[in-house]
């Protein structure tokens, strides 16, 4: 039985290795070895997958959630929603089923109406939200 949760240490790691996104099945190898150790120990089966099971899904409980946030990537903060709220001018006519240009805060943006009304150029509007790379502008009053 040894030999077989070796197999399934290595496997989980070879898994772990090809696999683009960290941590997908180093769990089940941790949770192998753990296996191995109750195996030369002569322990039932039963007991080997309970703490082959046991091991895996404590491990993945709790090394994920702090790995997690170390393996995120490069995520780069852009603040555009800091234009949310903000007030603009329209440089470029918003269209019920057109893309108008709107400028905020020194930036040029496109924009649709929050409730499809054409806004007219040089109007001032309120920022509601952003969608995508365009800005969500209602008339202000």
């Amino acid at each position: 039985m040894v030999v077989i949760w070796i197999g399934i240490s290595i496997a989980a790691l070879v898994v772990e290795l090809i696999t683009p996104t960290a941590l997908v099945s180093i769990w089940f190898a941790v949770g192998g070895i753990i296996a191995v150790l109750l195996s030369l120990l002569n322990l039932p089966i039963w007991v080997q997958i309970a703490g082959f099971a046991i091991v895996s899904i404590v491990s993945m409980l709790v090394v994920r959630p702090i790995a997690s946030r170390y393996l995120r990537g490069n995520t780069i903060a852009t603040n555009a929603d800091r234009c949310i709220g903000e007030f603009g001018v329209v440089v470029k006519p918003i269209m019920a089923d057109e893309w108008g240009e709107v400028k905020v805060n020194g930036s040029l943006w496109h924009a649709i109406s929050v409730d499809g009304t054409p806004i007219e150029k040089a109007a001032r509007v309120k920022v509601i939200a952003i969608e995508g790379a365009k800005l969500l502008v209602r008339k202000a009053v």
